[in-house]
């Protein structure tokens, strides 16, 4: 008679994705999807891998936890650690968890990349192969609003992250390699386009202050739209060319002044939204980013 043997504990699944779930609250990935959805996917690569690369039954839940885990320190205002989760081996899952976590107080994300690899190069291969997939999950098709330079650099990271961690384990590293390799840098999409009805506004998407510009008018069209029920921009979309019609307004970011004012949104005289005052800082540093 042969024995049943589980792959991992779907108790110990269920505890540490409630955790996960809880820390994440509402956050979206970058498609607007529930976070879950990111961290279930590489829970799902890690366990999918161990049909094809065994490992040990504790070394398996300590790689699915880190994977439901492992934004929590980076991206939520909860902590993992053994006094708040009650799992089996807390200590390497905490550990691992860590070393999974970039240090943002080096000054640039080439540095917290490099230094949370090294970590990782200590850490058991049942944690280095989270980070595989980890990156396996995020080479999906890019984010609309990503550049060449985005997307190109991106791929270059994953490389280097597959020569640190090689050895790890043989199907993820094989898998990343593919993904690495068929992953579309090339686009045909030279501007984005924020609409505000028939007027627009044009961002030159191989500028270098491009990425931080859009993420700071997108944010800040967010959150004001949530917080004060104020449009700045109905909607989004990439261009290869743009050609201004005579039907239409090219805006700059006096537009974006003059409706914030109108609210007393932003405002010299007054202390106003230090979260509006956040995106507008940005925006004014990436003012040449409009065309």
């Amino acid at each position: 008679m042969v024995e049943n043997r589980e792959l991992f504990s779907t108790n110990i699944y269920k505890k540490a994705f409630a955790f996960a779930l809880e820390a994440h609250k509402t956050q979206k990935t970058p498609e607007g999807l529930p976070y879950s959805f990111h961290i279930v996917s590489v829970a799902l690569e890690v366990i999918n891998s161990l049909s094809m690369h065994t490992i040990s039954y504790d070394e398996a839940n300590i790689a699915i936890c880190c994977a439901l885990l492992h934004d929590v320190n980076e991206d939520t205002q909860e902590r993992v650690s053994s006094r708040n989760l009650d799992l089996e081996n807390v200590d390497s899952i905490v550990s691992g968890v860590e070393a999974l976590t970039k240090d943002e107080t080096l000054p640039s994300k080439q540095q917290q990349m490099q230094d949370s690899l090294k970590r990782l190069q200590q850490e058991p291969k049942c944690v280095q192969m989270v980070k595989l997939a980890d990156r396996i999950t995020n080479l999906a098709p890019a984010p609309l609003f990503w550049n060449r330079a985005k997307r190109s650099s991106y791929v270059e990271e994953a490389k280097q992250i597959l020569k640190a961690l090689q050895g790890s384990n043989p199907y993820l590293e094989q898998k990343l390699q593919n993904k690495i390799e068929n992953y579309q840098i090339d686009m045909e999409d030279n501007y984005l386009i924020f609409f505000a009805q028939d007027a627009q506004l044009i961002l030159d998407k191989n500028h270098p202050k491009y990425l931080k510009t859009f993420k700071a008018i997108n944010r800040l069209n967010e959150y004001v739209k949530k917080e004060y029920d104020l449009e700045l921009f109905s909607r989004w979309d990439n261009r290869d060319t743009f050609v201004v019609e005579s039907t239409q307004e090219k805006l700059n970011i006096s537009y974006i002044v003059e409706v914030l004012n109108q609210e007393e949104l932003l405002n010299l005289n007054r202390q106003i939204d230090s979260k509006i005052g956040r995106f507008m800082s940005t925006i004014y540093e990436g003012e040449d980013v409009v065309q």
